[in-house]
């Protein structure tokens, strides 16, 4: 029993969640109008979206064990008594479980591209291959880089928004006649889309630098140069102002869109998102100690979640 707890830890179960929340209300929410339509055939069949979805968790599954693996050394720092790869798992059982997830992804992702576009597969099998293929170069490349391994996480976290649009259009692109009929709809829903793929980026970038300010002592004694360690805390919180008024500013911007079309719950929902944007900066100004840190990255994550949960509130 301890070894499954330690396994759903080793997969991060809470991120896999957020991952999953995330397609599946750009799916169900974003792309309903879509569903309701009078045209036929609009959507595809729901396995194939459902596979999509297993496929994108199980690589992303797979990103966070071998992630751990690699981070033995780091997270023997950072946080002992978190580490499960060399106490709970050994390596050849990590190296198992990454492959074994993996595996499964790219299956699933082989059988939802052929499912959605027959013939013409390729390109959706070949950008969720490329998603497993830059999980597993960031934990055994890019990781240490100075920006190029938080700009890596946030594009991933951000795909993952974007990817259910990306997944209708590549299904439309095959029904001709179908995307003719509704090409108006779908531009405008991608304004949507494109708000909050921007807002998941920008909120995981902040929280990654974050994390990173947090596991600096670790970080140090493994080389890795983040921004923390290479310009100091000062100017990492720098940066983060910088970013989250970047934020706020995309934040005030959608709030005036959703404001002039009468979804006033999800302009409360992104005015609470704007506020604790704000209580984040005062968070991160005085912001010391490790836990200090890790408050704030729990803030950033919050934001998120609940940044996400207007979506609801569109339809």
């Amino acid at each position: 029993m301890n070894k499954i707890k330690s396994f759903f830890k080793l997969v991060r179960w809470t991120n896999l969640l957020m991952t999953a929340l995330m397609m599946c209300l750009t799916y169900y929410c974003l792309l309903m109008p879509l569903a309701v339509s009078d045209v036929m055939g609009v959507m595809p069949a729901p396995p194939a979206f459902g596979l999509l979805l297993i496929s994108v968790v199980f690589i992303v599954a797979g990103g966070y064990v071998i992630n751990d693996l690699y981070d033995t050394n780091i997270d023997a720092v950072n946080k002992p008594e978190r580490l499960l790869v060399t106490t709970i798992f050994s390596e050849k059982e990590a190296k198992i479980f990454y492959f074994i997830l993996t595996f499964i992804g790219v299956v699933a992702a082989l059988i939802s591209s052929i499912l959605v576009s027959k013939t013409k597969f390729v390109t959706l099998f070949a950008l969720l291959v490329l998603l497993a293929c830059i999980l597993y170069s960031y934990s055994s490349i890019y990781k240490k880089r100075l920006l190029v391994g938080n700009v890596i996480v946030s594009l991933s976290v951000a795909f993952a928004m974007f990817l259910p649009w990306l997944f209708e259009m590549i299904y439309l692109s095959s029904n001709v006649l179908i995307l003719s009929a509704i090409k108006t709809l779908m531009l405008y829903i991608l304004r949507f889309v494109l708000i909050y793929t921007a807002f998941a980026f920008v909120t995981t970038l902040i929280r990654e630098i974050v994390k990173d300010a947090e596991d600096c002592a670790g970080d140090a004694v493994t080389h890795c140069r983040t921004i923390p360690i290479v310009y100091g805390i000062e100017k990492t919180k720098t940066i983060l102002y910088l970013l989250i008024a970047l934020l706020l500013l995309l934040l005030f911007a959608y709030e005036y869109i959703i404001f002039r079309l009468e979804l006033y719950v999800a302009s409360a929902i992104i005015m609470l998102v704007a506020f604790l944007s704000v209580f984040l900066i005062v968070k991160i100004y005085k912001a010391k100690e490790k836990s200090d840190f890790h408050m704030a990255s729990n803030i950033a994550k919050s934001m998120m979640f609940i940044g996400l949960l207007s979506i609801l509130f569109l339809i």
